[in-house]
């Protein structure tokens, strides 16, 4: 597999590429860029590589300005010291994104995650999933982790997230359900701010898809798609102040 990495930290790089070597001594690291311009001109002039490592923060600024000088049509899996708001951006669109310092297992698990994609056929849009995450105010797709490796829908088409131990069920409006391996509380985390509420302790729902909510102790909110969900008795004044049924 070819590598490109973007890193301007010497010491960080030189233990990334140990580290990939020893999970497959068949990674070939092609380059390793310091800054957006160096980047993005390697970029230009050489392969596509298989695979991107990319820092968030780099010596001339944030690596997601790469995506507005030229098209990604590779997976990235994004690195990041401390940043909040980039890691819920990353959750909700990136194929995966790890902390520093690596951890030696989870880099395997996300350089796993990555080969599967790269070898199933098929690739997303990666430069408009990345865009999205490089103006969060405009994010759009979410990453759906399963066994399989990930996959990227639309957040407007999810009707209903509802919570099976350690999985999530992901409900859509065509009837579809996934079944990823996050867990409601990470959902929870990502989408909030996408307009989703979480009514109960088992169900995050998309509020534009709520019909009807019927009075109770803490109430029931009927979906589009007919399922009847009950709303916690504390959750209850919240959703009312989400659905504007206060005023």
């Amino acid at each position: 597999m070819k590598v490109f990495i973007v890193e301007d930290e010497v010491h960080a790089a030189e233990r990334l590429k140990k580290l990939l070597l020893s999970i497959d001594s068949e990674v070939q690291v092609l380059m390793v860029c310091d800054s957006v311009e160096a980047s993005v001109k390697w970029l230009k002039g050489n392969i596509r590589p298989d695979l991107i490592f990319m820092d968030i923060e780099i010596a001339d600024g944030r690596s997601f300005e790469i995506f507005n000088q030229f098209t990604i049509t590779s997976p990235v899996i994004f690195i990041t010291s401390y940043n909040e708001f980039a890691i819920k951006a990353i959750k909700l669109n990136a194929l995966d994104y790890l902390l520093k310092p690596i951890d030696k297992n989870e880099l395997k698990e996300a350089f796993l995650k990555a080969r599967k994609i790269i070898t199933g056929g098929e690739r997303p849009d990666y430069q408009s999933i990345y865009s999205s995450i490089a103006a969060p105010e405009k994010q759009k797709k979410l990453a759906i982790n399963d066994l399989n490796g990930a996959r990227f829908v639309d957040i407007d088409k999810i009707v209903r997230l509802k919570a099976d131990s350690n999985y999530t069920h992901i409900m859509l409006i065509s009837g579809e359900a996934i079944v990823s391996s996050k867990t409601l509380k990470d959902y929870e985390e990502i989408l909030t701010a996408s307009g989703f509420f979480r009514v109960h302790n088992t169900h995050l729902i998309n509020l534009s898809y709520v019909e009807k909510y019927v009075k109770g102790i803490g109430g029931t909110v009927i979906m589009t798609d007919g399922t009847s969900i009950e709303v916690s008795r504390q959750k209850k004044k919240e959703l009312m102040d989400a659905l504007s049924l206060n005023q």
